[in-house]
């Protein structure tokens, strides 16, 4: 997911990790013991390149071993686009959210 910098959803995701201050319309918080729920503020995008990133990220299911669990999951699942309000929410696991976090904060 990190090495995607031509989807919209990645970029805007590494711009809120970087900043760490989130919009009030954005953030991110624990959904269960395996995914976190994700925010984005996707204002001033055409929907069309959205959905494309979010088409992207859905794509590649595969699966994951975490803590003696095995979740099949894309890079992200249950996402949901609010064109009204321009908001994206999706699920993001836990583990890839913090190694995608790693590689951000580790850029020069």
């Amino acid at each position: 997911m990190y090495l995607k910098d031509s989807n919209i959803i990645v970029d805007l995701l590494k711009k809120m990790i970087r900043k760490n201050t989130p919009y009030p319309s954005e953030g991110l918080k624990e959904f269960d013991n395996f995914f976190f729920e994700v925010e984005l503020d996707v204002s001033g995008f055409k929907e069309d390149l959205i959905e494309k990133g979010i088409e992207d990220l859905c794509s590649n299911s595969k699966w994951h071993t975490i803590n003696e669990a095995v979740v099949y999951s894309a890079d992200i699942t249950a996402v949901s686009l609010n064109c009204t309000d321009e908001k994206l929410k999706f699920h993001i696991l836990k583990q890839k959210l913090i190694e995608f976090r790693d590689l951000v904060l580790d850029e020069k």
